[in-house]
């Protein structure tokens, strides 16, 4: 018989060791292997960011939900103007949450860093940075905000998460109008999200400051 090669033997312990591994086993060693304090911070942000989306659109009737949303763009822009470096770890927040499909997260992200307070900072932005801004741009279609309300009716899954900055505007806009039933229409949406699981204090404190 023909021996084996010191490559096969090496395949074949690799292979024996393999039976007793998850799934799981083998996504913590890479991750662990590839991830960096950097991607650890992002993945927590991202995914607590998407918690306090939950909870805030289970609060959207709330009377204080302008204040919390202008809250969040002002403290969040004042956060980038104090450490300059940040506007690359924002970009990839609001890349991530677009993913993930919490367009409150990719939203304020976008309104954050396309704010005119941050061009007098002469931050050097990536050449991503454009594509990716215009994307969402396209995506929410401001001022009315009616292509994202509309885009609602689609959906059929309470993992996709809706703008609450959008319907906020959409429905004030609205009332204005006096289209009072479209108004109604999108908080009928909206009120979908207080009989989902939550919780309050998932909220994060840049939307309560």
């Amino acid at each position: 018989m023909r021996k084996r090669s010191l490559s096969t033997d090496g395949r074949q312990l690799y292979l024996d060791s393999s039976e007793f591994r998850s799934r799981k086993w083998y996504q913590r060693l890479f991750y662990n292997l590839f991830s960096t304090d950097y991607d650890e911070r992002l993945f927590d942000v991202v995914n607590k960011s998407r918690l306090s989306t939950r909870a805030l659109c289970a609060h959207f009737c709330d009377p204080k939900l302008s204040l919390w949303l202008d809250a969040a763009i002002y403290n969040t822009i004042n956060l980038i103007i104090q450490q300059k470096s940040d506007y690359n770890f924002f970009l990839d927040v609001m890349i991530a949450s677009f993913k993930k499909y919490d367009h409150q997260t990719a939203h304020l992200m976008y309104l954050v860093l396309t704010n005119t307070a941050l061009d007098k900072l002469n931050i050097k932005k990536p050449k991503r940075a454009a594509a990716n801004l215009l994307r969402l741009a396209n995506v929410y279609g401001a001022p009315s905000y009616e292509k994202h309300v509309h885009f609602w009716r689609s959906v059929r899954s309470d993992s996709v998460l809706p703008s609450v900055i959008a319907f906020h505007n959409f429905v004030r806009r609205r009332q204005f109008m006096k289209r009072f039933l479209d108004a109604q229409e999108a908080i009928d949406f909206m009120e979908i999200y207080k009989y989902l699981e939550y919780n309050k204090n998932d909220i994060l404190p840049v939307y309560l400051d």
